[in-house]
């Protein structure tokens, strides 16, 4: 029970913490722009202000629940997902006058949490462990011959979903093809991006 309601603590510090730093930017918009800002997306800074807290909160306490996941690469990435969902969920202006709990909220806001809470539990998990599985490695430390596959593997992909996506997704959500667009488009091409500037920095520092 202990280390349980300590996990609860470090996440819900973790959420809160993150909750602040939020805040301190808007404050910041707040003082240099007005109200505006708030105005075009029809909410208020004290809004803004509650819905990070409260999704810090929320998200907070949804990592210390998971907590004991976080043992691998996937498994920070899937806390990334849980932190995140409810800072999209409660942040104001976010939803088009639908109810909070609507398919088309609920869907925009994992799509959301999907790329960006992925994102951010890899990153960190990648700043916790030095050395990771083998397939991370090579792409952490890119040979010339990582490099060229990888870009080969991202064009091909994207080539692929340029050619299907707009042929299978007439008839889909907005959302799965915005979904499927950046899962098969953006994400390839931009590990390959970012594994060249990987590869070029190492040797720089040679």
């Amino acid at each position: 029970m202990r280390y349980f309601l300590g996990n609860l603590l470090k996440g819900l510090s973790l959420g809160l913490f993150l909750a602040t730093g939020l805040s301190a930017w808007v404050l910041l918009l707040r003082a240099q722009a007005g109200t505006a800002p708030f105005d075009r997306l029809n909410t208020s800074f004290t809004a803004v202000v509650v819905g990070y807290y409260l999704g810090g909160a929320v998200g907070g306490l949804l990592i210390g629940l998971a907590w004991r996941i976080g043992r691998s690469l996937v498994g920070y990435a899937l806390l990334g997902v849980l932190g995140v969902f409810p800072f999209y969920l409660f942040a104001p202006g976010g939803r088009h006058n639908g109810p909070l709990f609507g398919p088309e909220n609920l869907a925009s806001v994992l799509l959301g949490a999907f790329f960006v809470g992925a994102a951010v539990g890899v990153w960190v998990w990648s700043d916790d462990h030095p050395h990771g599985p083998h397939w991370f490695d090579m792409l952490r430390f890119p040979t010339f011959k990582t490099t060229v596959g990888v870009w080969s593997a991202a064009v091909f992909v994207a080539l692929l979903a340029i050619i299907l996506v707009p042929r299978w997704s007439f008839y889909w959500p907005f959302q799965l093809v915005v979904f499927a667009a950046g899962a098969l488009f953006i994400v390839p091409l931009a590990t390959a991006v970012l594994v060249t500037m990987q590869f070029y920095r190492r040797r720089l520092e040679r």
